[in-house]
Formats: C-alpha cells, structure tokens, sequence
C-alpha cells in the first residue's frame, strides 16, 4: 500500500519535471498522512500542458453519502480498479499523477512498527499513478479527492510490505492523463511494479509515526544494527 509520501524539493523543479505551464505555490511536505491534501498533477483543459491542483487524500466518490469514506480509500488496487464501483469511474474519466520524491511504508517488528523511506536513488522527483474524484456538500461547495493505484511490491520492497504504489515512468505520463475514458483498459499495462534498479530503502525515524511530525528529519536514515550497518535493500 502506500500511507505517507513526501513532496519537499522546490516549486520550481516540479513545473520543470512535469512540465507545469505555472510554478505551484507549494511548501515542502516530509510526511503528508490521508486526509491531508496532496498535490496532483493534471492536464490542462486550456492548453497541451499540466497544472497542480491540490486533492484531499483519500477518494470520496461523487455519489458517496459524504467525506468520513476518505480514510478508508487512500488506495485502489490495480488489479481490480475496473471491477470496483467506488474507483472504476474515476479510473476511466479522472486520472492525475501525484509528484513525490519520496514514500513511507512500515515494518512490523517485535518491538513495534518501524517506518522505511523508499526513493529514488538520485533522490529525485517521480510520479504515482492517481485516480479522482468531485463530491458536493449540501451547500454546493465541492471537495476535490485522490486515491494513489497500487500494485504488487518489487523486490526492494517486499521485505517491508507486500504491496508498493505504481509508479508511472515519464514516458507514460501523458497517456496515463489524456487517454480517453473508452480506452482506459488499455491503461493496465502501465499499472505493474517498478523495477528495482532506481528504488531504495532506508529505515528511519519512528517519529515518522506521527502525521503530526513533518519536517527535514523524516528523511534522514538511522543506523538500523549495533555495527553501524545501514540496512538497505536493492
């Protein structure tokens, strides 16, 4: 699965990656937990580039009862995208990337659960496979929310967690955003796990824990043995 990313590098280099017709105001984010809003990329209507937008994190769908189900749908599995009613619209008709150079997933050890940091190996930005969706409150005001695909775990992250996000290579980021909705089947071959060569892994601070804590620490790995061996896989 994936329960916490990271979006910290500068406004600047997100509109160069993702070729943003406007630099996004955005803050750095070490540990964006669901409920939160996370930034999403989209294409723009007006024109052949992309915009942000930003999301809550956890898919409402347009016809649910209201926004307390957005915790329970922070992913969708890719394998049954199609198949299930609460993502099978959006999959179809709202798709979006979700920038991060970074994200969490935890460990169940002895002692409790111990969160990994998986990213690049160059540290860089890449793009999780997103999906969307538009629900109104009874006044008219619309809530705009997310669910990250995931798929099953590569090698580097199986240790950790069965289940990993999918992560979308650049050249499949504008069909991923544009392909039409009578085509999105076609879509699927794009929903598989990334090979291992650019991940890696990193344990860190069991503050990472908390939402609450968000700040440059997040990202700093720890000593995870009494020999001082930082504990990686790939």
């Amino acid at each position: 699965m994936c329960g916490r990313i990271v979006l910290s590098v500068a406004p600047h280099r997100i509109a160069e990656e993702f070729y943003l017709d406007m630099v996004p105001d955005l803050l750095p984010r070490y540990n964006i937990a669901p409920t939160q809003d996370v930034a999403a990329v989209l294409p723009n209507p007006r024109s052949d580039g992309r915009l942000v937008e930003m999301f809550r994190w956890g898919l409402v769908p347009h016809w649910s009862k209201g926004p307390d189900e957005a915790a329970r749908m922070i992913n969708a599995r890719s394998e049954t995208v199609l198949e299930k009613g609460s993502f099978r619209d959006s999959f179809r008709e709202r798709r979006c990337l979700v920038p991060v150079n970074g994200f969490y997933e935890w460990q169940k050890r002895p002692d409790g659960k111990q969160p990994f940091l998986f990213r690049r190996r160059d540290a860089g930005l890449f793009a999780l496979a997103g999906i969307w969706d538009r629900w109104e409150y009874p006044g008219g005001r619309e809530l705009r929310s997310c669910s990250i695909l995931t798929t099953e775990a590569n090698r580097v992250m199986r240790p950790v967690h069965h289940r990993m996000p999918v992560i979308l290579a650049p050249e499949a980021w504008e069909k991923w955003l544009r392909l039409p909705a009578d085509r999105a089947a076609e879509l699927t071959d794009l929903l598989r796990p990334l090979a291992t060569d650019d991940l890696l892994a990193a344990p860190v601070t069991r503050e990472v824990n908390r939402p609450a804590f968000d700040e440059p620490r997040c990202l700093e790995p720890i000593w995870d043995d009494p020999g001082g061996q930082l504990n990686l896989f790939g």
